[in-house]
């Protein structure tokens, strides 16, 4: 979640609208590389979803309880910047607050993310019906209409919800028919730092060829093979990094688990509405100040930032967990 967040300070925060291709300096060049990942840890969240619940049963009152969720950060932040006189009072607002999801489906990680967790159950019917090589040819086959047909034939394939579907059969598959490869730690370690040297080596020759060429259009494209969540190295680099956190020896830490517990509602707080993208990045962090400032502030406040944003907001949904969220479980689980 913390390259998430690091991925929302440079995309969110408009420092991109200043990005000079014809002339970059280093601190365009280590925002490039610092905000390319947010596609890939969404992979790894929805893949690691999916190991567990693949062997789970979702009821509705779970699916509740994240619904809950969403409208209740997104309700409570917009009302706190009405309260604040931050944001204006208006009716579009009011409605998005508490529908925003519906209008975002397939155009936003929440709304598809709540829109493919609603057919977990169907997916499970499905994984339970097929056989080994049934599924591996059907896993093929989404792979290549999702990414090989838009990565290398520019197909728009692209469907957030779709491309969750994929990767969650992709975890299933992992858990039910493990094999050498997906099992062995050696493995996904290399495979996890070959392609995140080889996507960050895209990025970057990229960003110089469009100065050298003194070309927009091929900065513009610079995230060609990361810019979604199913092309080809944002695939890979999120497979090999869930593989690497599986195969890694478990251990147990109640303060790791608490923190695991809440990163969902971080994600849900710090990138609630873009009105809190404006109030955080711009007017409180003011990220795109640091394009022209000294090299070695930048990283040291891009290094803090989303750390300290993870922070706040994983102690915010802690307590939200504690005194609304158990009571409200608590009166749902009677039905």
């Amino acid at each position: 979640m913390i390259t998430i967040v690091a991925h929302h300070f440079v995309v969110n925060s408009t420092v991109v609208k200043q990005y000079n291709y014809l002339n970059p300096n280093l601190n365009q060049y280590f925002l490039e590389v610092w905000g390319m990942w947010g596609k890939t840890a969404i992979n790894s969240f929805i893949l690691i979803s999916g190991y567990f619940l693949c062997k789970q049963t979702l009821t509705w009152q779970r699916y509740i309880k994240l619904v809950a969720q969403i409208i209740f950060y997104s309700v409570v932040i917009h009302l706190i910047f009405l309260a604040t006189g931050y944001e204006p009072f208006t009716l579009k607002g009011i409605y998005m607050s508490a529908f925003r999801e519906l209008s975002y489906i397939n155009n936003g990680f929440t709304a598809s993310f709540l829109t493919f967790y609603a057919f977990v159950p169907i997916y499970n019917i499905v994984i339970r019906n097929i056989n080994q090589k049934q599924f591996k040819l059907f896993i093929i086959g989404l792979v290549f209409v999702m990414t090989i047909a838009q990565t290398i034939f520019f197909a728009p394939t692209m469907n957030e919800p779709v491309w969750y579907m994929t990767l969650y059969f992709i975890a299933a598959y992992t858990r039910l028919y493990p094999n050498r490869y997906t099992e062995s730690l050696k493995f996904s370690s290399i495979l996890f730092i070959g392609s995140v040297l080889l996507a960050i080596a895209s990025v970057v020759f990229l960003v110089f060829l469009a100065y050298h060429w003194q070309s927009t259009f091929i900065g513009e494209h610079r995230y060609f093979l990361v810019s979604d969540s199913n092309k080809l190295l944002a695939l890979v680099v999120g497979l090999s990094a869930f593989l690497v956190a599986k195969n890694t020896h478990p251990f147990t830490s109640k303060f790791i688990n608490t923190a695991a517990a809440g990163t969902f509602g971080v994600l849900l707080i710090h990138a609630a509405s873009d009105t809190m993208r404006k109030w955080l990045w711009q007017d409180i962090c003011q990220v795109p100040k640091l394009l022209h400032s000294d090299f070695g502030y930048l990283v040291i406040e891009a290094s803090l930032v989303p750390i300290i944003v993870f922070a706040v907001c994983s102690f915010i949904d802690y307590w939200r967990r504690k005194y609304l969220e158990r009571p409200f479980m608590q009166w749902i689980n009677h039905f």
